[in-house]
């Protein structure tokens, strides 16, 4: 019986294990778009009164309504892969609702080694040029198809 599950168990696990299909991309362009909204919070107020016989003493205090101003940078590349000369063009798109998010986007005409895990495409690249640090950048694959060889 244990090991009917066990062999059930390694069925189940293998879609998820299955390896990313590597490749070198070349980036073509690059473009993003900004989206700015704003946030208020709600206002409340609390109030606390002492009751006297011939009198009330009340004293409010008013909190939130406070208003933030923030933006939503939506990235767009477009990437082609050759591979055994078969010329591939990937259109790629992520998003960064952060101040403190990736807002790197790749050097048009370079080479970058990637990966293709499902729906999505991670990307190594070199912040700011080939001396930067190394970073992964992890984008949604928007758009598949065949291209004539640059």
């Amino acid at each position: 019986m244990r090991s009917t599950a066990r062999v059930a168990l390694l069925i189940l696990m293998a879609p998820t294990v299955a390896s990313a299909q590597k490749l070198t991309v070349r980036a073509i362009s690059h473009s993003t778009n900004e989206r700015d909204y704003t946030i208020t919070s709600p206002q409340t107020t609390n109030t606390n009164c002492n009751l006297y016989p011939n009198s009330a003493d009340c004293t409010s205090t008013t909190y939130g309504g406070q208003t933030q101003h923030k933006a939503v940078y939506r990235f767009t590349e477009v990437v082609t892969a050759d591979e055994g000369g078969k010329v591939t063009q990937y259109t790629l798109a992520r998003t960064a609702r952060w101040v403190w998010n990736s807002m790197d986007w790749l050097t048009d005409g370079d080479y970058f080694p990637a990966e293709i895990k499902g729906k999505r495409m991670v990307i190594t690249c070199r912040r700011g040029g080939n001396q930067g640090k190394k970073i992964t950048l992890k984008y949604d694959i928007v758009d598949i198809r065949p291209t004539s060889q640059n």
